[in-house]
């Protein structure tokens, strides 16, 4: 099975098992929200949207001590560096639940002498927006410590301003991993107010997210919203790209290797940690 599509009044989307990705989000009238994936086999990040489990980003080192204990990752497929976003986003999911609006996946995933989880993915059309929901249980004999995220492709033209509050970031330092939290963001990085995100490198978490980010198309006057209930929003875009993207995640990158694990759950056998996301578009007539 390549693919699956959803639709309703206002939307359609295609999704695969494979990496749980969504292939397409885009209106009835056929404007895409999130960057179109060339076709149904594409590479996952090259997908219009992942989730990203047991961890999202990076781990320094690709390892880190857990309760006396040296925890090493694998390489990711896609950089030798890093157990990069986990390995639900390169596993193949099973289809639990299919209706013309809604599919749930599943996933049993492993690193042996190091975790076991079942997770569960569900896709729903709800009107004029997706809802993305994720979870994934400790399924293994011990505690450890999990994360999730999602990572949307946004569609974005020279017009697309960028709007969202946050209390902080990171500075991105050699290898994509962050420098120390700084409460002052720099002005071309300030997107308080709405703001044109330009055509350069981002990279960067902020902490202190309320939850909310509106992409706003001055030449359409739509407007797409991203909202979830998580504290760290990821905002990345290469170099004269087309879509950026706005990744919730449950803790900031390399979260593993700072005191406390921040934002990081520490899931008994038999726990679970529950995620959501919401994307919607609505015709508007000035940034939100």
């Amino acid at each position: 099975m390549n693919s699956i599509t959803l639709s309703n009044d206002a939307l359609v989307l295609r999704c695969r098992p494979r990496g749980g990705a969504l292939l397409s989000l885009a209106t009835r009238g056929g404007i895409d929200i999130l960057r179109p994936a060339a076709h149904a086999l594409a590479p996952p990040g090259e997908c219009s949207l992942f989730p990203m489990l047991p961890l999202a980003n990076r781990v320094e080192g690709n390892a880190f001590t857990w309760r006396g204990r040296l925890v090493t990752f694998p390489p990711s497929p896609s950089d030798p560096r890093f157990f990069l976003h986990g390995d639900g986003w390169q596993a193949d999911w099973t289809l639990e639940q299919c209706s013309p609006d809604a599919v749930v996946f599943s996933l049993a995933g492993a690193l042996p002498g190091v975790y076991r989880y079942q997770a569960r993915l569900g896709y729903a059309l709800r009107g004029n927006a997706l809802l993305a929901t994720l979870s994934i249980t400790n399924t293994d004999a011990g505690p450890f410590p999990f994360g999730l995220g999602f990572h949307p492709f946004f569609c974005k033209n020279p017009a697309t301003t960028l709007s969202f509050q946050a209390r902080g970031y990171w500075p991105e330092r050699a290898h994509h991993l962050p420098a120390a939290w700084r409460e002052a963001v720099p002005v071309g990085w300030d997107f308080s107010t709405p703001r044109l995100p330009g055509e350069g490198w981002i990279n960067n978490a902020f902490s202190g997210w309320t939850g909310r980010a509106v992409l706003h198309d001055a030449g359409s006057g739509a407007a797409v919203t991203m909202e979830s209930a998580t504290d760290i929003l990821l905002v990345y875009q290469p170099e004269n790209s087309d879509f950026i993207c706005l990744e919730p995640q449950t803790h900031p990158v390399n979260a593993h290797n700072q005191p406390g694990l921040p934002g990081l759950t520490v899931l008994a056998p038999g726990g679970t940690l529950r995620f959501a996301m919401r994307i919607g578009r609505e015709e508007t007539t000035a940034p939100g």
